[in-house]
Order: structure tokens, then C-alpha cells, then sequence
């Protein structure tokens, strides 16, 4: 997959989406690049392509991440992700059964542009 946004010198806040459905990946990307102008995405399809495009990453604003809670909640990515000051946004049938917890935040599908607008929001994210 490929990232939305500025270079590495530019870029003010990064966010990732780790989504393996392309379209779903893109539409994300692009809503948040629609919130946030000055936005670096980083689109991966897998935990491996996510931790490689995070080395040159020091913060992460929101990360939107299809996984189950279980497998998610205390791996590698997620201390990472932590690590970064990163808010985790899970999606998949495993986390809305879950629920939202204090470790993270649930995108319900279906989901449109104002479901994942309203994650952003609620993050505090100020649009340049």
C-alpha cells in the first residue's frame, strides 16, 4: 500500500491505518487526509509493513488497526503504537464484541466518512 501525505521533513502529525482491504485502507487514508491537511498516512496491510513504515515515525496521532482485541491488546505494535502516543482505533467483528476499552477505541461497521470524522474529532486532532 502506499502513504497519503507530505515527506518525513513536512509532515506535522503521522496516523496509520493497518487494514488488509485495500478500498476500506484508502477510504480511511483519505477521510483523514481530508481532516487533517498536513497529515502523513501510513497505509499497511500487515503488522510487519506497519512496523517497518513506523521506524522513522517519533509520534502517532490515531492509529486505525483491523485485529482482534485479544491478539491485539499488550503485542509488539500495540506498546509500539503506545510508545508513540498513539490512539488506537480497532476494527472487526472481535472488537465490537469487545467493545470500546480504556486501551481502545472501536470503529463499528459498517462504518462511512462521518463514523471515522467522528474518531478524529474526538481525539482532539486540531486541523491546520
Amino acid at each position: 500500500m502506499t502513504c497519503l501525505g507530505r515527506d518525513l521533513l513536512s509532515r506535522s502529525r503521522a496516523y496509520l491505518v493497518l487494514v488488509t482491504e485495500t478500498v476500506v485502507a484508502c477510504d480511511i487514508a483519505q477521510t483523514i487526509s481530508d481532516f487533517d491537511t498536513t497529515a502523513y498516512v501510513v497505509c499497511a496491510a500487515t503488522i510487519s509493513e506497519a512496523e517497518a513504515a513506523m521506524t522513522d515515525l517519533e509520534s502517532v496521532e490515531i492509529a486505525f488497526v483491523a485485529g482482534c482485541p485479544r491478539k491485539f491488546d499488550g503485542s509488539a505494535l500495540h506498546r509500539d503504537l503506545v510508545m508513540r502516543g498513539a490512539r488506537i482505533v480497532l476494527l472487526g467483528i472481535e472488537a465490537e464484541v469487545v467493545g470500546p476499552t480504556p486501551a481502545f477505541d472501536v470503529l463499528s461497521q459498517p462504518f462511512d466518512t462521518d463514523a471515522v470524522l467522528a474518531k478524529l474529532q474526538a481525539a482532539s486532532v486540531v486541523t491546520v
